[in-house]
């Protein structure tokens, strides 16, 4: 079992699309209590733990909870640019830290979404995980501008030259009304799926395709309906990133009370709101249904902008 947690919203960067941008950056959740949440995951069996933000590195005494429990895995998505030779080595000795660096594609493209200079400190970063013999690999955001690039296998053969050993791509998913623009066309999505199993067959390099892989054969979201869950930076429990809604938090609970959200089992329990549709996140394509769990449920938004997410104009289907 797998979970995503936040240790922080804040960041260094400020990106284009950025989904934890309309979070709340005060009030987050103290070293102790991710340090009893994270324990008490690992005794009720999860393994792998996604560790996002914000920037995680910007909680450097994460590292500690990394080296205590060295039976887990910990995926940290990063923009790397924290990362320096000592952080790397440490990453190297605790051996269960696999950092995923993001990337949008060249120069121009990085820096058009992450802020000028960025895509040369995200290559540095590589160079230090790769001499320090870390496994680490790459994260981009399938956009218009990017998704054709990305796609191509010029983009993939350089990431593996860099030392990647996992690729994953993410599909953008708007959360405002002025992220519309962002959104790859159908076609360009199709050629993309179309061109993913021979990049797979050509690069030695696992490829991850999100939230598209995470679709069982039926077209239902195995992430969340298999017992996935992202906790963020405040406490609060919410059934993806991408799902800003909650009932339960963990300054107030403990992770057993936590599997046992009535909040979440509805959403496990409908026949249709994990169901794919056109936007990527079947949570936010599914904005009727999933409203209705959230008021009977009583669960409440996470975020601090009304227009964003399954709120305000999204929901009146303003793509």
């Amino acid at each position: 079992m797998g979970i995503g947690i936040s240790p922080t919203f804040r960041c260094n960067l400020s990106c284009r699309g950025c989904y934890a941008r309309f979070h709340p950056k005060e009030d987050e959740m103290t070293f102790p209590v991710i340090q009893r949440v994270m324990g008490s995951a690992v005794d009720e069996g999860v393994f792998l733990f996604v560790v996002t933000g914000g920037e995680p590195y910007l909680r450097p005494e994460m590292m500690k909870l990394y080296e205590e429990y060295s039976s887990a895995l910990f995926w940290t998505v990063t923009n790397g640019t924290l990362i320096d030779e000592t952080m790397a080595r440490r990453i190297a000795r605790c051996g269960n830290v696999f950092p995923v660096v993001s990337i949008e594609g060249g120069e121009r493209e990085t820096d058009r979404r992450r802020g000028e200079g960025v895509y040369r400190k995200v290559i540095g970063c590589m160079e230090l995980l790769h001499a320090a013999g870390v496994h680490f690999g790459f994260s981009s955001v399938l956009t218009a501008d990017t998704i054709d690039l990305l796609g191509s296998r010029d983009f993939v053969s350089s990431m593996v030259d860099r030392g990647c050993t996992l690729g994953v791509f993410n599909e953008f998913i708007p959360l405002s009304p002025d992220d519309k623009d962002d959104l790859p066309g159908e076609e360009q999505k199709k050629q993309f799926r179309e061109r993913l199993p021979e990049l797979r067959n050509w690069e030695r390099i696992i490829l991850i395709h999100l939230p598209y892989d995470e679709y069982d054969a039926d077209g239902r979201c195995m992430a969340v309906g298999g017992g996935g869950l992202h906790i963020n930076a405040l406490g609060w429990v919410e059934p993806c990133p991408f799902a800003h809604y909650a009932r339960e938090n963990v300054n107030d609970l403990s992770f057993r009370e936590v599997l046992e959200s009535p909040f979440l089992e509805a959403i496990r329990a409908h026949p249709t709101v994990l169901q794919h549709g056109e936007v990527g996140c079947s949570l936010v394509n599914n904005t009727d249904a999933f409203e209705k769990i959230v008021m009977s449920s009583g669960a409440k938004s996470t975020n601090v902008n009304p227009n964003c997410s399954l709120e305000g104009q999204i929901v009146q289907g303003d793509f």
